[in-house]
């Protein structure tokens, strides 16, 4: 059983969303006896990984150049930035199926020497509406511009990319009643993710904490909403963790004795984070998007505090405290930060995450769909 995994980063270290995906999919793969051709691009400071050779049948790297030549012309700046001929070339040397993960990887989809293959998309997010959401929530009136035009690009493909996909994968049920629309082979298959069990602690932690890529709009401007309309008047430890804090974050977060940030943590780090926390609390303004971080909190955390939008497409409401206001947030934080976290709740949890969110059986399920020669 051989399959190509057409990855848009270096899927280690595992330590954000997308990425987090590909490397925890691969490694159930392994474990089920599949031959994973593993083709990843290199770029910013990420490096070669000997860690996944350990669990792929071959692992290709390409470089990827990100020069503002690739701004100009219709195919999206990151689907454009992957259209690499070494792979395609490579790709051709066999008849596996193919899996492209996002739409970055799929600038290749469409080409005549890969008719006859089976070609499977996993859309990590409706990335042009992911994207649209971004311009409205960077400052920068530069960075506005290129999710904009970049979103417009992505909406005129798209269905281009569907339509040329024999399968296509989704993480949300939202998502996969979106591109049902376009293509009646669309299947919902929970993202993959670092747990096996849930490892919840009982009784009580010390401190709120909010955790997530710092340097991705959405989360920067989510924490910067939770100090001031939350937590400003809230005299109770609040933690904020992850990588590349922003400058404007890390002055807000000084202005307060009880706001701090623990930038860049390692795994290890935010695992102990997470756990001991005695409330998670995770706010998102973009519907759109992996929520990998929830699916942490729910395994490894105490209660958790979420909005609409962290639990969309995700059939998780009942194991969370839904909350949309700075108002309820407030109020439902005051009223947990005291309350022990019983071994009931852990148990309600185990019922559903160690079923619907198991990384065997969810490769079980792709495998299910793969056609395998």
């Amino acid at each position: 059983m051989y399959l190509h995994v057409v990855s848009f980063d270096i899927p280690y270290p595992a330590n954000y969303g997308g990425v987090i995906v590909i490397f925890n999919q691969i490694k159930a793969l392994h474990r089920l006896g599949v031959k994973v051709v593993l083709h990843c691009f290199k770029y910013g400071n990420r490096t070669e990984q000997e860690i996944l050779e350990r669990y792929c049948h071959e692992v290709n790297y390409y470089p990827r150049s990100r020069s503002i030549w690739y701004q100009i012309g219709l195919l999206p700046f990151i689907m454009r930035t992957r259209q690499n001929g070494k792979l395609l070339r490579r790709l051709r040397k066999d008849n596996y199926p193919i899996l492209f993960e996002g739409m970055h990887t799929a600038a290749h989809i469409w080409h005549k020497r890969l008719r006859g293959r089976q070609k499977i998309v996993r859309m990590h997010n409706v990335e042009w509406q992911y994207y649209e959401g971004l311009s409205q929530l960077t400052d920068s009136v530069l960075a506005k511009l290129f999710y904009f035009v970049e979103s417009l690009r992505l909406q005129r493909i798209e269905p281009k990319v569907v339509l040329h996909a024999d399968e296509v994968l989704t993480l949300s049920t939202t998502d996969q009643a979106y591109y049902k629309e376009i293509k009646s082979n669309t299947h919902y298959i929970p993202a993959f993710h670092p747990n096996e069990r849930v490892e919840c602690l009982p009784g009580r932690g010390e401190y709120v904490l909010f955790h997530g890529k710092l340097s991705v709009p959405d989360n920067d401007r989510a924490a910067q909403w939770l100090i001031q309309e939350v937590f400003a008047d809230l005299n109770i430890p609040f933690v904020i963790a992850g990588m590349e804090p922003t400058a404007r974050l890390q002055e807000l977060a000084t202005r307060y004795d009880h706001v701090s940030i623990v930038d860049n943590p390692d795994e290890e780090r935010m695992v102990d984070l997470i756990k001991n926390a005695h409330i998670n609390l995770l706010f998102s303004f973009q519907s759109s998007g992996i929520k990998l971080k929830l699916l942490n909190a729910l395994f490894r955390g105490r209660f958790c505090i979420v909005n609409d939008a962290m639990v969309s497409g995700m059939d998780l409401k009942a194991l969370c405290y839904v909350r949309n206001s700075a108002a309820s947030i407030r109020q439902t934080v005051e009223a947990l930060i005291n309350a022990p976290f019983e071994t009931g709740k852990i148990n309600d949890r185990k019922a559903v995450l160690e079923t619907q969110f198991s990384n065997l059986e969810n490769a079980r399920k792709l495998m299910q769909v793969i056609k395998f020669s």
